[in-house]
């Protein structure tokens, strides 16, 4: 947490380094809800128990409503001498008279929610600091983090009449400038324009000046102005956008349409379009029927239909078997002296593809009405031909001489409309978040599997798992570190945490090998006692 460079609580922490550097003494440091008790308790025993040379021996007790003073007694002499047989019901003092059989001793031990401790167990720790003040050899500090007033009753009631009582510290308000920087320091590492900072800025102005109610400001303003923003077009996106709609309207407005493309029709086109409209009829099915032309002086011709099946394509052509009715569609109806349109070439409409060696086979007019009575009724006209042997026989022979053609004509040419199967959707992988929550299952059950006298490195704590995702990816933590959760004052954290070692010194030589990247976050050493204790809590 970068709040440690302000100069309230540089002030306060080397202040409770000099109490503590010569002599015993019981220290209340009390502060509102939000203070930042519990990182200043952690950040002392990192950075500032042993900066001087000390070699005291520490301890961490991060109090919870659920214990009682036999498991606090086991909490604190198990990290002060490992491994040591005691009877957690005996007081604090005697214990530690037995263990360390009057050899010289120097200890620390801070506790965090420590209005949670019982009056007793308040009395075993006032009583320890008297006996270390009179022994020689024995040095013996308590750090006390508590909420304001809430331990004063219980402390003059332990030392009354003594001559002396505990002293008292408090955690100082952070200062306007102080605010400012520290919003600043949580702003940089999210994706925000100038005048969301500046909004902000002024909301952080509203409400208390303390760690705690900023981190939540952060956590809830910066994620609903970080989401607003994405949503939001940018000045260029929209530029963009704009270009090209002005680019496809001009496009629309100066090509020529279809309409214009078209060539005018002559007036003698105009006249000869209506006679010639007349012979030539096309049914829904594609057929084409030559009405007859009759006339004085040319003999009505009826045409002769023939149906042409080729390879790949079926084509249907209308061939008359005189030239006069072309001529009589083509004469005009009015004398007129402009020069006729160039003849008409009538071979015939084809449905499909058609090809001039192809073979063809002539259908008598009778079996084509049939073939399309069949389409109509919905079957495929196969029935009508196999009705005619000799057609059967002669469209086969010509299906047997084209294979390959057969095999494009079913390709190309299909009728029936079948569609295509439809395209399976594509996998769906499963989303980051889901994968993260499995591992971070598997990670709660190995933490809780090492020996609560160890220690790890604390290296991030988030409010999300999107957020927790991105660091672990950003940092590149994510094979190394674990992820855990626990809820505080009704707020969920999702803990990022790494290594197990066995004392505090091997932990801290750890934190000195990690890559720059990573220590520029600022880990800090943390207890398996307090990560088990975080997981039953979430639990």
């Amino acid at each position: 947490m970068t709040s440690l460079d302000l100069d309230s609580q540089i002030h306060l922490l080397s202040r409770v380094q000099f109490l503590t550097r010569f002599g015993s003494h019981l220290i209340q440091i009390s502060g509102d809800a939000g203070a930042g008790k519990t990182w200043l308790a952690q950040r002392y025993l990192e950075q500032w128990a042993d900066a001087d040379g000390s070699q005291a021996r520490q301890a961490l007790l991060m109090c919870h409503p659920a214990q009682n003073d036999s498991q606090h007694r086991s909490i604190l002499l198990n990290q002060l001498i490992p491994n040591a047989v005691f009877n957690d019901s005996d007081p604090l003092q005697q214990s530690l008279e037995r263990l360390l059989e009057g050899k010289p001793a120097e200890l620390l031990l801070v506790i965090d929610d420590a209005h949670l401790l019982s009056p007793a167990l308040i009395g075993e720790l006032w009583a320890l600091v008297m006996k270390a003040q009179q022994a020689s050899g024995w040095q013996i500090n308590v750090l006390l983090f508590s909420q304001t007033g809430q331990l004063t009753k219980a402390l003059r009631q332990v030392s009354h009449g003594q001559g002396q009582s505990p002293l008292e510290l408090e955690i100082p308000a952070l200062s306007e400038a102080e605010v400012q920087t520290f919003m600043e320091l949580v702003l940089a590492s999210h994706f925000l324009d100038a005048n969301q900072r500046r909004a902000l800025k002024a909301q952080a102005a509203e409400v208390a000046p303390t760690p705690g109610a900023l981190m939540t400001l952060d956590h809830t303003e910066i994620s609903k102005m970080a989401s607003s923003s994405s949503r939001t077009f940018s000045p260029m996106s929209l530029l963009l956008l704009l270009i090209v709609l002005i680019g496809a309207a001009s496009v629309f407005w100066f090509l020529p349409s279809d309409d214009a493309k078209a060539p005018q029709q002559s007036a003698a086109e105009r006249d000869a379009a209506p006679a010639l409209d007349e012979t030539l009829a096309q049914s829904g099915n594609a057929l084409v029927v030559n009405e007859t032309v009759s006339s004085e002086g040319v003999p009505e011709t009826v045409p002769e239909t023939k149906v042409t099946l080729e390879q790949p394509t079926v084509a249907i052509e209308t061939e008359t078997t005189t030239d006069a009715t072309v001529a009589a569609a083509r004469a005009p109806t009015t004398e007129n002296t402009d020069a006729l349109p160039a003849p008409v070439q009538l071979e015939g409409l084809t449905v499909g593809r058609s090809s001039e060696s192809a073979k063809r086979v002539v259908v008598p007019s009778d079996v084509v009405d049939a073939m399309i009575t069949e389409q109509e009724t919905g079957g495929s006209g196969e029935l009508a031909v196999a009705s005619q042997s000799d057609l059967k026989a002669a469209i086969d022979e010509v299906l047997a001489t084209d294979p390959q053609g057969r095999a494009d004509s079913e390709g190309s040419t299909d009728v029936t409309g079948v569609a295509a199967p439809a395209e399976q959707p594509a996998s769906v992988s499963p989303p980051p978040l889901a994968s993260l929550q499995a591992e971070m299952a598997d990670d709660m059950d190995t933490l809780k599997a090492v020996n609560s006298r160890h220690y790890a490195l604390q290296l991030a704590a988030m409010h999300s798992l999107e957020a927790t995702r991105s660091f672990l990816e950003e940092y590149g933590v994510k094979e190394t570190a674990q992820v855990y959760q626990t809820q505080r004052q009704g707020v969920r954290w999702y803990i990022v945490v790494t290594g197990n070692y066995a004392s505090v010194a091997a932990a801290r030589r750890a934190q000195a090998q990690l890559p720059d990247k990573v220590q520029s976050v600022q880990p800090w050493v943390k207890s398996y006692t307090q990560i088990h204790r975080e997981i039953e809590r979430a639990q």
